[in-house]
């Protein structure tokens, strides 16, 4: 059986993905970030619980590659606020 945080997780991976994919393909700016702002808040609290997990199961490796994830996924979302244009001088 399931945990709970494992459906979470599930959820907002397929959100992040489903809404990361929408926002790609739509003409509307306003649309676009509220869209990938979504996108990015689902994939920050996937990792993030993902991160957990492996960590307490003593995988530290895999628990790294979550939280850098987390970080890359985190400085995203932060752009989305200021819109495509203003966010490309973070990358």
């Amino acid at each position: 059986m399931r945990s709970t945080s494992d459906t979470i997780v599930a959820i907002g991976l397929a959100i992040g993905g489903a809404l990361g994919m929408a926002g790609t393909f739509v003409g509307s700016d306003a649309l676009r970030e509220t869209l990938w702002t979504i996108d990015g808040v689902g994939v920050v609290v996937a990792a993030a619980l993902l991160t957990m997990k492996y960590q307490r199961l003593g995988n530290d490796l895999v628990a790294a590659g979550f939280l850098t994830f987390l970080a890359g996924e985190s400085l995203l979302l932060a752009g989305n606020a200021a819109g495509l244009q203003a966010s490309v001088p973070s990358y």
